[in-house]
């Protein structure tokens, strides 16, 4: 078993005003994944994987979000997304569930504007 400990940052307002930006960034990048994923999924029946999330909204769209942080930030943001839909559809073929109630396990939820990563 994991434990974890809160270790709360003094710093000047600088310092807290970059930390802001990165996680808010972070929060925005994670809302493209969950949209893009959910409209893929819906227009085609198909869940992308972490390499077409890497493709599309690094590569493709050039998103400016994605570029806001660094690759490997981003690449890993992206494939917690990917990860988290992947899941879902892992359990949620071993059981039978309504259609409704389908589509919204299908959904990862949006971080909303008040929250940090």
């Amino acid at each position: 078993m994991y434990g974890c400990q809160q270790v709360l940052i003094k710093s000047d307002k600088s310092i807290t005003a970059i930390l802001e930006y990165v996680c808010t960034e972070a929060k925005k990048l994670t809302n493209c994944g969950v949209y893009y994923s959910r409209q893929m999924y819906f227009k085609t029946g198909y869940i992308p994987s972490r390499a077409d999330l890497h493709k599309q909204l690094g590569t493709y769209q050039k998103n400016v979000h994605y570029q806001a942080l660094y690759s490997d930030t981003s690449q890993q943001i992206l494939t917690s997304v990917a990860e988290s839909f992947k899941r879902v559809i892992a359990a949620m073929g071993s059981v039978y569930i309504p259609w409704v109630c389908w589509v919204s396990l299908l959904n990862p939820t949006y971080k909303s504007s008040g929250d940090l990563p």
